[in-house]
């Protein structure tokens, strides 16, 4: 029996499936056609063309409805057969799937998530929506990623923006967005129960149902519950990092007239991680450990979206929004975090004239945070109302009708940190035909302070002792600047086969950084402070590809290949050596080649192998992922599928040390897990 643990480098590796997929190919393409010809694949399972996929529509480069061929950005989209035949559970891993954004599991329910370098457990230039709802929190600026779940089979399809997005979406959309689409209640009617287990996700469990009011209107309740196990540490023992999440929620959609459609939905989320108690500070002499520091212990959040459209005409149409956020947690440390975020937007499309379409809208976002301080971690004021008020406006002018197209516009924003803020953002694309889309940008984005950034104080233990780093945030912290230049190319040359590449230099300014200054020798203990700063620049460069590959009508081949050089240095008029910042966080290559087959009798086959680069700040070695996936389809409307992760070793490091030790230097394991999904 061969092993694929024999196969370390990447030459041998894509020898072998080459061989195996060839193989494949003659021993089941004969039975395979034999089975076409009979309609052995139900209807509802076939996958969508290449010229229907370049076809799809998307909206987070325009906030309008394009094809996503003729996108002038590097776009990438997730449909909802993606996240299905990849066997992810969360939505982390489907990311996995993107070219050009870099995942690192931390421990069981903590990511580190990014797009185009600057990758931390704390990243903060990727901006995430749900349906409109931004999830980016402004305590870190960043995700809480444990946070973001829903009932996977209703997300529609995941859009993803490598690279600036500020012009439309505002501060802190610098790297990228990743922007979730949840299915139309429309699109989910009936009901739907699934549940499955393994060794790492130990249970998954959902429940929907979906209903008809009348001819006009749709509406959908569900539930979810998740169960995960814990991760190994380095020295192999169980780390106390398990957690189990509970969450409901409904979507109603109603066309109240050929004019007017309304949503509204919401969803509540109640969350336990084990061994991250807040009672375990009282064992702490003087100062908590970063592990303590980042522990969760009870998270509870809750939100709801309202959305009004308006179409005056065929070429001017309006959307009116609000949205509430609820969110609160414990941790070890901090005894308690609650965040209450209201939001508002305004946006109205109209046509002027013949060559112009003009984009326009209006924002506003408070922010009320309240902080329960303690030893390890102290805000000053400990609670303070946040806000951010916007403007943009954007004209896509068509100099060459359905052809070449040129789109300029810009977001004006001004928020309690750093007063006004301008981002600019011009797009060129160039389709001569259904087959060739050339495009390229050039945009500025800016992320700005957030709470722990400008008012924030971490005291934490660290080796040897008795020390403590003192992590303290600054009023004076300005906004992080970056200047970026994009162009990409998509191209069908063959009905069978899509390739779409970009590339991308990027140039930052007044970059975050902490500073170690010199020690504090007090009686007890001596004290180390680490004082954020904007003292980093430099630049990152970048390609991106993506392809598909129609080999047969039952077999379909993915690929995805990112290479990302970071250069990082500290600011000239800067004195201070010790400039701690973020490179080397990211890998320099990684790549993935996904398979799937649609076997007969109602069988499907996925493959999917990734690559990973080393992680040289966080000592983290390269490594490959093998997952593999079997389903089965013995009724219409029944699924089932089992699912192998982390297949080639038992166990393996995706991420190391914050630029502090935090211990948290966990191993992601080898995994399997069973899932049966009934539709009636």
């Amino acid at each position: 029996m061969i092993s694929l643990n024999r196969f370390k480098e990447p030459g041998a590796l894509l020898c072998f499936f080459g061989v195996l997929y060839g193989i494949l190919f003659h021993l089941l393409a004969p039975a395979l056609s034999y089975a076409e010809s009979l309609s052995d694949v139900p209807a509802d399972l076939s996958r969508l063309t290449l010229e229907e996929l370049m076809d799809i529509q998307v909206t987070s480069v325009s906030k309008g409805e394009e094809d996503f061929s003729k996108a002038p950005s590097a776009i990438f989209v997730l449909t909802q057969e993606d996240i299905r035949r990849s066997g992810a559970n969360t939505i982390p891993e489907a990311l996995r799937m993107v070219p050009g954004v870099q995942v690192a599991q931390i421990d069981s329910s903590t990511w580190a998530i990014t797009a185009r370098g600057f990758n931390s457990r704390f990243a903060n230039k990727l901006l995430v929506l749900i349906d409109g709802r931004s999830v980016y929190t402004h305590v870190f600026a960043g995700v809480f990623w444990d946070e973001q779940d829903m009932v996977l089979e209703d997300v529609e399809r995941i859009e993803v923006i490598r690279g600036p997005g500020g012009a439309l979406w505002g501060v802190n959309a610098v790297n990228g967005v990743i922007n979730i689409i949840t299915k139309n209640a429309h699109k989910t009617t009936g009901g739907q129960v699934s549940a499955g287990g393994g060794n790492l996700d130990r249970f998954i469990g959902s429940i929907r149902y979906g209903e008809r009011i009348g001819d006009n209107a749709a509406v959908r309740v569900w539930g979810k519950y998740y169960n995960r196990n814990n991760l190994d540490d380095l020295q192999g023992n169980p780390a106390p990092d398990e957690f189990e999440t509970g969450r409901g929620g409904m979507r109603l959609d109603w066309d109240a007239s050929e004019s007017n459609s309304f949503t509204f939905q919401g969803d509540v989320m109640v969350g336990e991680f084990a061994g991250k108690t807040s009672d375990a500070v009282t064992s702490l002499s003087f100062a908590p450990t970063m592990g303590d520091l980042v522990g969760d212990g009870q998270v509870r959040t809750a939100n709801f979206i309202s959305r009004w459209k308006h179409r005056f005409s065929d070429v001017s149409d309006m959307a009116l929004q609000f949205y509430y956020n609820r969110d609160h947690r414990n941790s070890r440390v901090l005894q308690e975090l609650a965040v209450d975020t209201y939001d508002i937007e305004f946006q109205h499309r109209f046509q002027w004239g013949n060559r112009n379409e003009i984009l326009w809208g209006l924002g506003h976002r408070y922010i009320q945070d309240a902080f329960e301080n303690s030893i390890g971690i102290s805000y000053f004021p400990d609670s303070k109302l946040n806000f951010i008020s916007n403007a943009f406006i954007q004209d896509k002018i068509a100099l060459i009708e359905n052809e070449l197209y040129f789109t300029i516009g810009s977001k004006f924003s001004i928020n309690n940190f750093t007063g006004f803020e301008i981002q600019p953002n011009a797009r060129l694309a160039w389709t001569p035909n259904d087959r060739h889309t050339v495009w390229a940008a050039v945009s500025r984005a800016v992320r700005t302070p957030s709470r722990s950034g400008d008012s924030g104080r971490f005291n934490a233990a660290v080796a040897p002792g008795p020390s403590v780093a003192v992590i303290q945030g600054q009023k004076d912290f300005e906004s992080e600047n970056l200047l970026a230049t994009e162009v990409g190319y998509r191209v069908r040359p063959h009905e069978k086969l899509f390739f779409d590449v970009a590339a991308f230099a990027n140039i930052y300014r007044d970059g975050h950084s902490f500073e170690v200054e010199a020690p504090i020798v007090n009686p007890t203990f001596v004290e180390l402070p680490i004082v954020s700063r904007n003292r980093l620049d430099g630049e990152t460069y970048g390609v991106e590809l993506a392809a598909t590959w129609d080999v047969a009508d039952w077999w379909r081949l993915n690929g995805a290949f990112t290479w990302l050089q970071v250069d990082l240095r500290k600011d000239p008029i800067s004195t201070d050596q010790n400039v701690l910042g973020f490179e080397g966080n990211d890998p320099e290559f990684q790549w993935n080649l996904r398979s799937h087959m649609d076997l007969p009798s109602h069988w499907e086959f996925d493959q999917m192998l990734y690559y990973v680069d080393t992680l040289e700040s966080q000592q983290v070695k390269s490594y490959f992922r093998l997952d593999l996936r079997l389903g089965w389809h013995p009724f219409q409307n029944v699924e089932v599928s089992l699912v192998g992760q982390n297949l080639l070793d038992s166990q393996h490091q995706e991420w190391g040390d914050d630029r502090i030790q935090t211990n948290d230097r966990n191993l992601v394991e080898r995994s399997v897990f069973g899932k049966v999904v009934l539709e009636y």
